[in-house]
């Protein structure tokens, strides 16, 4: 077999062993498989988000997986309940919310920079975009951003939903807008590139269920070739689109504005075609 695949082997008897859903039912291990390869034999620094257990419950199945297939990484976890049963030479657990921004940045800047963090946590929408905004800029050059669970996003239970997808901010949209965050060197309109993250991702890597954010080694870089052809192309974006930028960018800052417009903009139309209706039934030829 090759190393990918002693890797994938080895990840999932361990997977079973502790009882890690990342294996089964989910089979996030081949693709963790695929990312982590270099990790195996390397001293470094991996965050979990959530470390499992339903309240005061031990949980750590991910935290012991982790343990046991990199044999020289460090390892943390937090949690909303403490976890201390599970500390050990490579794991630490702390109580940190990851709603809490203040706290995160905290956490992040006493025991920061990592490597790899993986949120596996609430999957509350708030939640995921809270840790993600707070901790991306955490992720050493190279690592990773692990968003596990993100089809949370279409569920209300988790605050989230299936028919309002387009207009709610959630990590889906956010996995999405990713693609515009790598090519934030090639925008051209300063005002729309003040809505995208300066976040340094050079690769996004989507599986269902899971996805990958990758930090680049270096600055990210402009495709434009000239300075003339930016002002030409911004000039042109300006004469087609410009008429709509308040629009565009209040949707930018809040997807669901568009929705509230789109709704008034229908009770005007039928308003005035029942206005127009009763003018008709009023007229006597």
């Amino acid at each position: 077999m090759s190393i990918k695949e002693d890797f994938i082997e080895a990840l999932r008897v361990a997977g079973h062993e502790f009882g890690c859903d990342k294996v089964s039912p989910h089979n996030y291990h081949v693709f963790y498989a695929a990312h982590l390869l270099d990790y195996i034999d390397r001293p470094f620094r991996l965050l979990e988000i959530g470390i499992g257990g339903e309240d005061r419950e031990t949980g750590g199945a991910s935290l012991k997986l982790w343990e046991r297939v990199f044999p020289s990484a460090h390892i943390y976890g937090i949690d909303l309940y403490p976890k201390t049963a599970l500390d050990s030479e490579r794991i630490k657990t702390f109580v940190c919310d990851q709603g809490d921004p203040v706290a995160l940045e905290a956490f992040a800047r006493q025991h920061g920079p990592f490597d790899v963090i993986i949120d596996d946590g609430s999957h509350k929408r708030s939640d995921q975009l809270t840790s993600l905004f707070s901790l991306i800029k955490w992720v050493l050059p190279g690592g990773y951003y692990v968003l596990e669970d993100y089809f949370t996003s279409y569920w209300p239970v988790y605050d989230g939903s299936t028919l309002a997808k387009d207009f709610l901010d959630t990590p889906v949209r956010w996995l999405k807008q990713t693609v515009d965050i790598i090519n934030r060197p090639n925008f051209l309109s300063p005002e729309s590139k003040a809505f995208v993250p300066d976040w340094g991702i050079d690769e996004l890597h989507v599986y269902a269920g899971v996805s990958f954010l990758k930090k680049a080694q270096g600055q990210g870089r402009s495709e434009i070739p000239s300075e003339e052809f930016f002002e030409n192309q911004l000039e042109l974006d300006e004469l087609r689109y410009g008429r709509f930028k308040e629009t565009f960018m209040a949707y930018a800052q809040d997807p669901m504005s568009n929705l509230i417009f789109l709704e008034k903009l229908k009770t005007l139309v039928e308003n005035n075609i029942n206005a127009v209706k009763d003018l008709t039934d009023e007229d006597p030829s």
